[in-house]
């Protein structure tokens, strides 16, 4: 493109786009551009409106646009004709959409807004900038890529250019692509920055709707930074300007962007330290300014620090922007410092020292007092309450000195802390023996704080470092000051002893190990400077010294527990203690104890002292909790019993104090664990213990997450050993009524849990939940008869009111209950709840206001409970028959509309009826009623289970009681149930139908009941108001299947009862019941009727219903013994028999056959009824029936029935015998040797027509299985077969099938057929001269075809003298059907292949003589008889019967001379079908051979006196030949130059005047034979290796060859053709076949003269030679041009048009042909 075409394509306008106005394609966002193109404008502006409107819906804002970009008017505005102000405010308003709309660019309203701008404002070509700064958050995604595809941005030159891939591929931009092009791009880096403070700026509430553009300015940027090689200045500036703006943003997410940039380059780069301090101070101010990321900040500020030079960024930044707020108010200064305080500790925390350098730099720089006063604020934030208070009284004592540190000036701090030690003078109430921080109040708490602060000071100082003397000296002033007696020395020391253990923390002091241990050995200093006076008193029980040091006995520090044992040994002369026996034996196991912590546990005496200890209401719960850790193997009820009353306090504070401590709670759950096996017994014997305890079980607070409550703790308690400790009965019923009352009234899910949990562990006696679930009855109170008619009255008058309350039950807490009692293992005595059980069971079912709503879940525990009782009855216990009340369970089911009732009912009646059959006998019926209405129909596994169960467990319950019984009543209930099933199996779901089936037969026995169970099958289908073709077949593969899950020998048995069952039915309704039979065993009249009525009922049900279901019950029996289940199961063939193997099986067959008779015993009686039809459609399914049980016969057994058969006096029985005969015999049944004879039998006495057809083709069917073994027997029936063919009366169909079998036997006997073929063949080509037959039944010409062919293939040396008559009725006989002409081709080939020359070249002959005169239409089929034997002779065959042949091509070869007769067309297809057969046998012969012929040939074709007729024959022989030998030709063709010659100029019209042929036609035949003999010297020409075309045959052929381009023979179009198809392709391949350049020059100026011819057309024909010349020469033809470009140049003014244009083709070609321009030429 020109620098021209650049500028004005940059000058384009989007308007002058001309895809604006086309419809072809509409750019869209979610349409296909076709698709979009057939949508009007309205349809795009409802979906933007749509869009906008849901928009709303999320934020409100986007009102504003609907009255600019989605008002109404903007349908028709275009705005590429619009001025350029109107133009601008629109951009406006679009680009500020666009930025609203970022970040909701995912959701579908948005996409639709989109769609709307793109379709009308064009914002693609108009707004890209905008647009994309829409979309690029969203780069990764497939809609930005679908966004980039409608931009026009395929110029090099364009901004968006690098997007241009994208558009092609249709991916997603790749994020490395972003950043790289992010680096590379400065400017696109800008406009990412521009993007996001644009988003800012315009976002009506900046929210998290803005995050996914920080997300992405934040990644891109840190991405960018970090991969660029070089952080380059222009990359710095570029930035800089949006750092600060992001610093300045009051927007939270903006800023931390901003953060994460910050620490990209202070990583990334080493910048300028004034650059580094700028940022600093830029952050520091947005922390100070609005500290919402104060963690971050700080964190940046680090990142800042710690990457830059050290000296770049000072600490005091923070604090110069604090001291900068000059003079604000109290209220601005404590929200500020509020505020500030998180940020400073943790800078505190972090970077401590230079915090302290920052401040010790800025102590003396204040002059103002303001400033002072800030820094002292600012002071304030970074210490601690304890520092600042230490600061606050040294400010009072020592006025300068408060910046200084305790931790860094020590020799400064002794005059200090002398100086706090003395003005501290605080007069606090410490008179009680312990110091328990628990019970003091605040001031003291703050006096003890402030003591052991001045304790640690003054120990820490002491122990080392230059001022240990002087504080030593602090140490003995703070002992005389504040400590002076031993008593509350020892006090305080005890005190910091076992502090370290106290979790409340109430003096906020930290006594670590290292204190603790000091503290110690301070103790055991003053206790070895005490006299030993004193020493009793503190080592006495109401002393803390020994309950405390046996606190730090415990600690897991060795050194903790090594100073205690120092201070223990001190206290060992206090022999008047009551302790000393216990300080005695534990100095004695010092090491033990230096070694091992839990070793205070082993030591048990002296426990009284220690749990009085622990009683002590000022001993400190963390301390008591340490010495009960330490008894914690110390148990038993007078331990118990001392702690009850702590115990008891525990509780009341726990539920009363607010203030309830953790080692509070910590000791409840110490003091609980007392409550085991060992003390169980006190709860029994002491009321007040086991008050105390449920007390403990009532208290439900948890103070603190991780410790549990008191009642969880209680409960944890109650294990089996502690329940079976308890003892009494009573004890325990209390214990669980307390229990299940808190599960009833507890919501916590962990107090369930534990109550769960506890009593799934415990060894319950049944007893005793019964009396929880029911509780005793109150003994009944004798009353008058009036009393109780008073009673009733006032119940009948009061029925809507509620039960007294002591009589309701309290379904809440039952349900609970019984909800335990589902998954409880360890049940003592479980029959003892059946009948409280049975009890609630019974009220659940009474209607009342006091049921629940959910009583139905109440029922399936109270059922569920029911089984797992039964489940876990021993045979041994206690009987319970009596207590279960099976009436009352069948209530429940039949009450109930919930599924799950049903199944829990229903199960716990199976287990029953295994355990007591009687009593759920009598309910049996109610129950599988119930089952097929409801838990049948549902689909689930649990229900299907359910009744599966129900089944196997009832079932096998009935049949057991009537065992040793009469049958027939079990028979009748037995049926009713299977009835009960089979009418519900419509409700039942599809997948679930076979097992529930398969099961209930199993149970109730296949043998005895599956065939009940069809039969009702049956009865459903044939008696339903209306079916279709498709349900039946549904049914029928259903009931197959069903019937296929059983052994075989019990479907035979099935079969056997059916059919016996279906001969007892009457024929029809009006029949009644005379003569009925039954399956059933001997049963009673009365009885065997009713289970005949359940079956079928002939009274209930119409005729036609009685016929359908007969005809369904055969149908279905056909059917399932063809089944592949079923023969599957009956396994493969034995020479024994398929399954043949017991009486049983007999039986069936014996069935079969008395049902056949019977039924066509009905056939014949009801032949003149309306009802013939069923019954011969019922007679064929039961000869289908006998068909498939034939096919499962041993062979024996299957002759002797088709024997049987066969003698039938009905002739369609013996009709359908051969049939089952045929069919057994397609199948190639393996048969025994005698087996076939016995099947021979001749039809003597007259039969149906279709009857003796059947025969025959039986007959046939034996020949092809039996003929080759046993070939004697089949004579006769080759003889018959011939009598019924030859019989001029018999129908033409058995005739056929006479003709059939006849092929068969006679392909079978050979030679033994000899002596039949004086009759068979004049009898079958008799057959077939009868031409009007055989066109009215093409069967019967099928047949006879085949017979012949079939004797043909056979007996081919036997049949010359019928050879003939074969050939001739072969050749005559046309096809009018593919089979038809299957077999003639069969035919033909057998008699061209069988039959031997010597025979077959005769009766050709002959029948070539016979057909010439009037049957020439037969030649064709004739020759390709001899086609086919001459290809199939062997070669020395060939050269005996060569004479003979030739001498009949000779014949053959006369037909256009001697029987013309002027239709050229029908002579030409007659001589093709002879030059076919001739040049099979050429193709066969040697050259020595063949040249003889030739020549022949070529001398027969010159001796024609008249005519000229056969130079038509041979030159068009003479073309065929060339084309099969090809270059082989060329050896005989030297001969053939003189006449081509002369044949040339002899049919050259403008050489002479003479015509060649004579005839009316000779034009014609003229034109034929010039086509043949050039077509013949093309092939010679083509196929020329040998040098055949000598100058002397060039020159003798060029002549008249460029002549005949003048030769306009047959007129113009007989010209043209001759021409172009002919004589241009010799003339060529001569022109290729001569080879010598001298030549081509001649024959070329020999054509180029035609070019002069007075004739256009002449002219015409000589340019397309030239252009052939020019093709095959090709560069050859070179050397020729120059003489034949005057020519040209002659023709390119020539007065034709047609010439002129063609000239113009030759010179196109040849320039094409040589590769060089000719124009140059001209």
């Amino acid at each position: 493109m020109t620098s021209l075409a650049h500028q004005l394509k940059r000058l384009a306008l989007p308007q002058n786009d001309p895809n604006l106005f086309t419809r072809k394609e509409v750019a869209s966002l979610l349409f296909d551009p076709k698709y979009a193109a057939t949508m009007d404008r309205t349809t795009f502006y409802a979906l933007g409106c749509n869009g906008l409107e849901e928009l709303l819906g999320i934020e409100p804002a986007f009102a504003e646009f609907q009255d600019t970009l989605f008002n109404q008017g903007s349908v028709m505005l275009e705005r590429s004709v619009q001025s350029k102000e109107i133009n601008e405010k629109l951009d406006k308003g679009i680009s500020l959409f666009l930025a609203r709309i970022s970040p909701y660019f995912l959701l579908k309203p948005a996409q639709k807004c989109l769609e709307w701008l793109i379709h009308r404002f064009h914002i693609q070509l108009y707004n890209v900038d905008s647009l994309l700064a829409c979309t690029l958050p969203y780069h990764e995604t497939k809609i930005f890529s679908r966004v980039v595809q409608l931009l026009k941005i395929s110029e090099p030159t364009h901004r968006w250019h690098w997007l241009h891939a994208l558009q092609r591929s249709g991916v997603p931009l790749a994020r490395g692509t972003l950043i790289t092009h992010c680096y590379k791009d400065l400017s696109f880096m800008d406009f990412i920055c521009t993007m996001v403070t644009k988003a800012v700026e315009v976002s009506t509430e900046v929210s998290s709707h803005l995050r996914v553009v920080f997300a992405f300015y934040a990644s891109t940027m840190v991405s960018t930074l970090d991969a660029v090689d070089k952080v380059t200045d222009t990359i710095i500036s570029k930035l800089l300007p949006f750092v600060q703006k992001g610093l300045k943003s009051s927007v939270t997410d903006y800023k931390a962007a901003t953060y994460m940039i910050v620490c990209q380059l202070a990583v990334k780069v080493v910048m300028e330290g004034s650059l580094v301090n700028t940022l600093a101070l830029h952050v520091a101010k947005s922390m100070v300014k609005e500290p919402v990321l104060t963690k971050e900040g700080l964190g940046c500020l680090i990142v800042l620090i710690q990457n830059q030079k050290k000296d770049s960024v000072g600490p005091k930044l923070l604090l110069v922007e604090y001291l900068g707020l000059g003079a604000p108010t109290e209220e601005h200064i404590a929200a500020l410092n509020q505020r500030l305080l998180p940020l400073v500790r943790l800078f505190e925390s972090k970077y401590c020292g230079a915090l302290d350098d920052a401040l010790s730099g800025h102590v003396c720089d204040f002059a103002a007092a303001e400033q002072k006063q800030l820094f002292h604020h600012f002071i304030s934030l970074t210490m601690s309450t304890d520092t600042l208070l230490i600061i606050h009284l040294s400010g009072l004592c020592l006025p300068g000195i408060g910046s200084l540190s305790l931790s860094t000036h020590l020799i400064d701090g002794v005059s200090l802390c002398r100086h706090l030690i003395g003005r501290v003078s605080l007069c606090l109430s410490l008179g009680d023996v312990w110091w328990n921080p628990e019970k003091l109040d605040t001031s003291t708490c703050c006096y003890l704080h402030l003591l052991c602060r001045l304790f640690d000071v003054t120990i820490s100082g002491s122990s080392q470092g230059p001022a240990e003397r002087p504080y030593r000296d602090l140490m003995k002033l703070l002992f005389q000051v504040h400590l002076s007696t031993p008593m509350d020395l020892m006090k305080f020391l005890c005190m910091l002893w076992d502090y370290g253990a106290n979790q409340g923390d109430q003096l906020d002091v930290r006594v670590g190990a290292v204190l603790q241990t000091q503290a110690l050995y301070v103790g055991q200093a003053v206790l070895t400077a005490l006299p030993a006076s004193t020493l009793p008193a503190l080592a006495s029980n109401r002393s803390p010294v020994v309950p405390s040091l046996l606190a730090c006995l415990c600690s897991p520090l060795r050194e903790v527990r090594r100073a205690a044992v120092a201070v223990l040994d001190q206290l060992s002369e206090a022999t008047e203690s009551s302790f000393q026996p216990l300080i005695t034996r534990l100095l004695k196991n010092t090491e033990e104890i230096i070694a091992d912590p839990s070793h205070l546990s082993q030591v048990r005496r002296q426990r009284q002292n220690l749990l009085q200890t622990i009683k002590t209401s000022a001993c400190p719960s963390y301390t008591a909790v340490a010495l009960l850790r330490a008894l914690d193997h110390v148990n038993g009820e007078s331990v118990l019993m001392a702690l009850m009353p702590v115990l008891d306090l525990l509780v009341v504070q726990s539920g009363q104090d607010p203030t309830f401590l953790r080692n509070e709670a910590q000791l409840s759950q110490l003091v609980l664990g007392k409550y085991n096996e060992e003390a169980a017994p006190l709860l029994a014997k002491d009321q007040a213990c086991l008050a105390l305890f449920v007390q403990a079980l009532k208290s439900p607070l948890q103070p603190y997450p991780d410790i549990p409550s008191i009642q969880v703790m209680a409960l944890e308690q109650i294990t089996k050993a502690f329940f079976a400790a308890l003892g009494e009965e009573k004890v325990q019923q209390q214990l669980l009524g307390v229990m299940f009352d808190l599960l009833a009234d507890s919501r916590e899910a962990l107090v369930s849990s534990a109550i769960s949990s506890v009593f799934k562990g415990l060894a319950v006696d049944a007893e005793l939940v019964a009396k929880e679930l029911v509780p005793p009855e109150k003994p009944k109170v004798s009353v008058t008869v009036q009393q109780t008619r008073r009673s009733k009255m006032l119940q009948r008058w009061e029925s809507g009111e509620s039960k007294p309350e002591e009589e309701a039950v309290l379904w809440q807490r039952v349900t609970l209950i019984l909800e335990l009692l589902q998954h409880k293992k360890k049940l003592k005595r479980p029959q003892a709840l059946v009948p409280a059980l049975f009890t609630l069971l019974s009220r659940s079912l009474q209607p009342g206001p006091g049921i629940q709503a959910n009583v139905e879940y109440t029922r399936q525990l109270l059922l569920s409970c029911l089984l797992n009782v039964c489940q876990k009855l021993s045979p041994d216990g206690e009987p319970v028959e009596d207590k279960f009340n099976v009436e009352l369970v069948v209530q429940c089911v039949r009450v109930s509309d919930m599924p799950q009732t049903h199944h829990h009912a229903l199960l716990l009646l199976g287990t029953v009826a295994s355990m007591f059959p009687e009593k759920v006998l009598h309910n049996i019926m109610p129950i599988f009623t119930f089952m097929g209405a409801n838990i049948m129909r549902l689909d689930d596994s649990y229900s299907f289970q359910v009744i599966n169960k129900t089944v196997q467990t009832v079932i096998p319950a009935l049949i057991k009681a009537h065992e040793g019984s009469e049958t027939s009543n079990m028979d009748v209930v037995v049926i009713k149930i299977v009835h009960v099933f089979v009418d519900a199996l419509p409700h039942v779901p599809e997948h679930r139908r076979l097992p529930i089936l398969s099961q209930l037969v199993t149970t109730l026995g296949p043998a005895r009941f599956l065939w009940v169970l069809m039969l009702l099958l049956f009865k459903q289908h044939a008696t339903k108001t209306a079916g279709s073709e498709v349900a039946l077949e549904m049914d029928v593969e259903f009931w197959t299947s069903l019937c296929c899950t059983f052994e075989v020998s019990e479907q035979l048995t099935s079969v056997i009862h059916i059919l016996q069952y279906l001969m007892g039915l009457p024929q029809d309704k009006e029949d009644g019941e005379i003569h009925r039979t039954t399956t059933l065993k001997e049963p009673q009249p009365q009885e065997e009727e009713k289970a005949e009525e359940l079956l079928f009922n002939v009274e209930a049900h119409s005729s036609k219903e009685l016929r359908h279901f007969k005809f369904l019950s055969v149908n279905f029996t056909a059917q399932l013994l063809a089944a592949s289940g079923f023969i599957g199961k009956v396994g493969p063939p034995t020479p024994q028999g398929v399954f043949w193997s017991s009486p049983r099986d007999h039986f069936l067959l014996e069935e079969t056959l008395r049902y056949i008779h019977s039924v066509a015993r009905c056939v014949e009686e009801n032949s003149d009824k309306p009802t013939a039809k069923f019954w011969r459609a019922l007679l064929n399914k039961a000869y289908d029936v006998l068909d498939k049980v034939n096919s499962l016969l041993p062979t024996d057994t299957f002759i002797m029935v088709m024997k049987g058969l066969m003698t039938n006096r009905l002739p369609s029985v013996r009709r359908k015998a051969m049939e089952l005969l045929n069919n057994k015999l397609q199948h190639k049944t393996k048969w025994e040797e005698q087996q076939p004879e016995a099947e021979m039998r001749e039809e003597q006495e007259e039969e149906l027509a279709i009857n003796r057809q059947t025969a025959l083709y039986s007959l046939k069917l034996l020949c092809r299985n039996f003929g080759a073994a046993h070939p004697e027997a089949f004579v006769p029936v080759l003889q018959r077969a011939v009598e019924v063919a030859t019989a001029t009366e018999e129908e033409k169909n058995v005739t056929g099938s006479a003709l059939l079998c006849i092929a068969e036997v006679a392909s079978v006997l050979k030679t033994l057929a000899i002596p039949q073929l004086p009759r068979l063949m004049p009898a079958v080509l008799q057959t077939m001269e009868e031409r009007k037959d055989l066109l009215s039944n093409e069967i019967y010409l099928l047949s006879a075809v085949t017979a012949l062919q079939r004797v043909s293939e056979t007996l081919p040396h036997f049949i010359s003298p019928y050879l003939h008559a074969t050939v001739s009725q072969v050749t005559e006989t046309s096809a009018t059907s593919p089979q038809l002409s299957a077999r003639l081709t069969s035919l033909s080939s057998t008699l061209a292949t069988k039959v031997p020359p010597r025979v077959l070249l005769p009766t050709l002959t002959k029948c070539y003589n016979d057909m010439v005169p009037a049957k020439q239409s037969h030649l064709g089929p004739l020759m390709s008889i001899l086609k086919a034997h001459i290809t199939h002779m062997e070669k020395d065959q060939l050269n005996t019967h060569q004479s003979e042949l030739t001498s009949f091509f000779l014949t053959a070869l006369d037909f256009r001379a001697q029987h013309c007769q002027g239709d050229l067309p029908k002579t030409a297809e007659v001589e093709g079908f002879t030059i076919d057969c001739l040049l099979a046998m050429v193709m066969k012969l040697s050259e020595i051979t063949f040249r003889p012929l030739f020549f022949k040939l070529f001398d027969w074709s010159k001796t024609e006196t008249e005519g000229k007729q056969r130079l038509l024959t041979f030159y068009r022989l003479a073309d065929r030949i060339a084309d099969r030998l090809k270059g082989l030709f060329v050896l005989f063709a030297g001969n053939l130059v003189k006449p081509f010659s002369d044949l040339l100029q002899q049919t050259n019209v403008a050489k002479t005047d003479e015509a060649l042929f004579d005839s009316a036609d000779g034009v014609e035949k003229s034109t034929m034979l010039l086509h043949h003999v050039l077509d013949c010297m093309f092939k010679i020409f083509m196929y020329d290796t040998h040098h055949f075309l000598s100058k002397d045959r060039a020159e003798a052929l060029m002549g008249p060859l460029v002549d005949q381009l003048e030769n306009t023979l047959g007129g113009e179009e007989s010209y043209q053709l001759r021409v172009t198809q002919h004589l241009v392709p010799c003339l060529g391949q001569f022109s290729v076949a001569m080879g010598d350049d001298t030549q081509w020059k001649t024959l070329n100026y020999q054509v180029l003269l035609k070019t002069r011819h007075s004739s256009s057309k002449v002219r015409f024909s000589a340019l397309l030679m030239v252009m052939e010349l020019a093709r095959k020469l090709r560069e050859n033809y070179m050397v020729l041009l120059p003489e034949t470009i005057p020519f040209l140049a002659e023709l390119m003014e020539d007065e034709s048009e047609e010439v002129e244009h063609q000239v113009q083709k030759v010179i196109q070609e040849m320039e094409n042909i040589l590769g060089e321009p000719l124009q140059s030429y001209f």
